[in-house]
């Protein structure tokens, strides 16, 4: 597919999710044009709106053109620090912060700022997208050299703690890597290392649409 062509399903994917309504026939019949494929209103709509959420907008050009999904694998990457003495379960710990069960006294506050500022510098060729997270809870970085053209490669950060009498306090961190080389991943490593912050969980999945 040429590269004006992919261009124009991408803008038109936009515009048909900007107003979350059903394509009108117009619409529609670009996009059956641009892609061969004999879309229906009401899928259009379904699949254009919910890429915000679910899929980037690159997965959901490829959607449009083969009428499935790319596969994708990710990997999550859970960090923190016990203080001296503390033994705790991982799959414990780690289903208390995520699903927002309270926190842990036996947990060390992380250095955010410094592991952010290493991140900054040893993910060359990545932008952070300034748009999009929560502040201070999440940030989002993408890779500006993609594989091809169906390729959504990024993590996000997402930081969890307690809050004290004084701050913030965060004590946990997960990374969540889309369609990252085990390259990409060993720099996430080495940026935790860098502040002694060790590595206990890492999970892995292949995710194929096979509708």
């Amino acid at each position: 597919m040429e590269t004006r062509q992919l261009e124009q399903v991408k803008e038109l994917i936009n515009r048909i999710a900007d107003y979350y309504d059903l394509p009108d026939d117009e619409e529609v019949e670009e996009m059956r044009r641009l892609t061969g494929v004999a879309w229906e209103a009401e899928d259009l709509q379904m699949l254009c709106c919910e890429y915000w959420s679910h899929h980037s907008l690159e997965e959901t050009a490829f959607m449009m053109l083969h009428e499935h999904y790319p596969p994708v694998h990710e990997v999550d990457l859970v960090f923190w620090r016990c203080k001296p003495g503390a033994v705790l379960d991982d799959q414990a710990v780690h289903e208390k912060y995520r699903l927002g069960k309270g926190s842990l006294k036996a947990l060390e506050a992380l250095p955010l700022e410094e592991i952010l500022q290493k991140i900054r510098e040893e993910c060359f060729g990545w932008e952070e997208d300034t748009e999009v997270g929560q502040a201070g809870r999440s940030w989002r970085f993408d890779c500006l050299e993609q594989a091809d053209d169906w390729t959504d490669t990024h993590f996000w950060l997402f930081a969890y703690g307690r809050e004290t009498e004084v701050q913030r306090e965060h004590q946990m961190l997960q990374f969540s890597c889309h369609n990252m080389s085990e390259e990409q991943i060993q720099v996430l490593l080495r940026c935790m290392e860098h502040v002694s912050c060790p590595l206990h969980i890492r999970t892995e999945k292949d995710i194929v649409d096979e509708d």
